[in-house]
Parts: structure tokens; C-alpha cells; sequence
């Protein structure tokens, strides 16, 4: 099962994950596990006291795609990984 049916079947699977993977980063709840609220909060927070809101606020986007683009490269490594030797349609 492992070496034959297993890769055949996530050969198939890692594209529909992957893109529910990267809705649940951007849309719901897996954004509080990563703690883009916390990230935004003390962003506001340093914002106030510093008067330089797009500083902070622009270093948390940049983190948040860091996450994101790591996310779509590992998915897309996966996704060429478990599709060696099969032919493109």
C-alpha cells in the first residue's frame, strides 16, 4: 500500500489540499495559530507609540508572505515530486 497505492493517490490529493491549505492561511482560523492577530496588535500598538504605522504594518505583510510563499513552494516542490514520471495532459 505505501509504495505503490499511497503515491498514486496524494499524487492526486496535494493539489486540492494545497489549495485549501493556502485558503485557510489567508481566510480562517489557522491565522490565529500563525498569530497574524497578535503580529497586527503589537504592529498597532508600536504604530501609536512610534508614530510610523507603515513601518510596522508593512514588516507584518512581509512576514505573513513569508509564510505564504513558503507554503506554495513546498506544495508545488510536493506536487512535482509525487508526479515523476507521469505524463502532462
Amino acid at each position: 500500500f505505501y509504495r505503490i497505492l499511497a503515491p498514486q493517490m496524494v499524487r492526486y490529493a496535494i493539489p486540492s489540499f494545497g489549495n485549501n491549505w493556502l485558503v485557510m492561511i489567508k481566510a480562517t482560523a489557522i491565522v490565529s495559530v500563525i498569530g497574524l492577530d497578535d503580529l497586527v496588535r503589537k504592529a498597532a500598538y508600536a504604530s501609536g507609540a512610534t508614530r510610523k504605522p507603515f513601518t510596522f504594518y508593512i514588516a507584518v505583510a512581509l512576514i505573513y508572505l513569508v509564510f505564504t510563499t513558503v507554503s506554495s513552494y513546498l506544495l508545488a516542490w510536493l506536487e512535482r515530486r509525487y508526479s515523476l514520471g507521469q505524463r502532462r495532459a
